[in-house]
């Protein structure tokens, strides 16, 4: 059974993408970091993935955008976009969740690998 594999983007601070990439490899899937939105583009761009994990507060370019770039090549891609403000707002994003519960966020790409 083949590996699923993530794109996490997030520039908060490299401990923080370290420690999520730790978890979601745990869980034996394969992991593609980017420490900013145009570097994560260039990624989605270079190599496939089954779903891309977006971080809120990604400084280089909103968040919003980002998504759209990704959503504009692969609609149907899952972008998840995790965030430590409960209610943030990110345009078509397909889930948002916090990101303080790393459970939480391998529940949901799990349900990403089941569809």
């Amino acid at each position: 059974m083949a590996r699923a594999t993530f794109l996490i983007i997030e520039n908060e601070n490299p401990e923080g993408l370290s420690s999520r990439k730790l978890v979601v490899e745990t869980a034996k899937h394969n992991v593609l970091t980017a420490y900013s939105g145009k570097e994560g583009l260039e990624i989605f761009g270079r190599f496939p993935v089954d779903a891309v994990v977006i971080h809120s507060g990604i400084r280089d370019l909103p968040c919003g955008q980002v998504v759209a770039e990704i959503k504009k090549k692969k609609p149907k891609l899952p972008v998840v976009v995790i965030s430590p403000n409960v209610g943030h707002h990110c345009d078509s994003a397909d889930r948002e969740i916090g990101s303080h519960d790393p459970q939480v966020l391998l529940e949901v790409l799990q349900e990403i690998i089941a569809a």
